[in-house]
């Protein structure tokens, strides 16, 4: 059962393939809560008031969208979409073999009025594929902006993206060295 799906035991968080726990964002109170599997089954047979409620596929997608683009899309500067899919590579078949077509769908496309567009992606650390897919998504879409990859890191001061992550954190680690040094 290396590829097999493990079954969820009862009372544990939902996970999504990156093993993040599905969090519910109240629009209300702007507070979030993680949910197990069976309140996201039972959410969805109920029929979720999306007015009101929100599920993410992570905690940290549900703060993003709350501490960054929820003031934006009250005071109507924005439009988001979430998860909005797109084609990488078609499928195909090859000598009687079919392959399925490879997708992406970052978490978030915001539009502001103006009509600029920026497509969003929020991680917590980049598996081995997200590089390969990110160049594959600008290739495939040279229309699109490149994707903005959003990281939360306190000792940074909050939200950046993981380029300005990887420049930080650089910069630290030769600090760390030249103090070492000494």
């Amino acid at each position: 059962m290396r590829f097999g799906k493990k079954k969820a035991v009862e009372g544990e968080a939902t996970k999504s393939k990156y093993n993040a726990s599905k969090a519910l964002l109240n629009l209300e109170s702007e507070s979030i809560v993680k949910l197990t599997s069976q309140q996201v089954k039972d959410l969805k047979e109920l029929g979720i008031d999306s007015s009101r409620l929100i599920i993410f596929d992570s905690e940290m997608e549900a703060r993003y969208y709350r501490d960054q683009l929820l003031p934006l899309v009250k005071d109507q500067s924005i439009v988001v979409e979430f998860q909005p899919k797109y084609i990488l590579q078609p499928k195909f078949e090859k000598e009687g073999m079919k392959h399925r077509e490879i997708t992406y769908s970052p978490d978030f496309k915001v539009t502001y009025f103006t009509g600029k567009v920026l497509l969003i992606d929020v991680k917590g650390a980049e598996d081995q594929k997200f590089p390969i897919k990110r160049k594959m998504f600008d290739y495939t879409n040279p229309d699109l902006p490149p994707l903005v990859v959003m990281k939360y890191v306190k000792k940074f001061g909050g939200w950046i993206t993981i380029e300005e992550y990887t420049i930080k954190k650089r910069e630290e680690n030769k600090q760390k060295k030249a103090a070492a040094a000494l």
